[in-house]
């Protein structure tokens, strides 16, 4: 092998590896204390307890977020995927000192629901100005997010 054609390939090997490090997915994500709150709501008092509690009392402010359409999406998805059965994390992502963008996965017993918030920090609040959720993932996991699980 040439000297060009090894710094070709010792410089692609170091690119790999380098890129496998940084994209390397995250499994010590805590789960945010509204998502856990919803989720706890949803085992206990099913899908009519989720959103609203996910939202606490921001529903009457408004949010973006049409609560009955989604209340009705999972309601469906139940049907199809059975009784809901726990939370997963899947990442979450600072995208400056006051927002986050956090995925996870809605547990059923025949399937996944995936979802995606957006929180944001303000006067040492946290609030969810941002929620959707998908049976295609998709649809709420960018594939660059999803291209890090692929090295594991």
């Amino acid at each position: 092998m040439n000297k060009k054609m090894l710094l070709i390939v010792v410089t692609i090997s170091f690119l790999v590896a380098g890129s496998t490090i940084l994209t390397t997915p995250r499994m010590n994500i805590s789960i945010p204390t509204q998502l856990r709150a919803a989720a706890d709501a949803y085992k206990k008092n099913g899908v009519e307890a989720f959103l609203p509690t996910l939202f606490n009392s921001q529903l009457a402010s408004g949010n973006g977020v049409n609560v009955r359409e989604k209340i009705a999406v999972m309601k469906t998805v139940e049907k199809a995927y059975g009784r809901y059965v726990g939370l997963e994390m899947i990442d979450s992502i600072r995208i400056s000192k006051s927002t986050k963008i956090i995925f996870f996965v809605l547990k059923y017993q025949k399937g996944p629901l995936y979802g995606v918030i957006t929180t944001y920090r303000f006067n040492k609040s946290t609030k969810i100005t941002g929620f959707k959720i998908h049976t295609v993932i998709t649809q709420i996991i960018p594939t660059q997010i999803l291209a890090r699980y692929i090295t594991r």
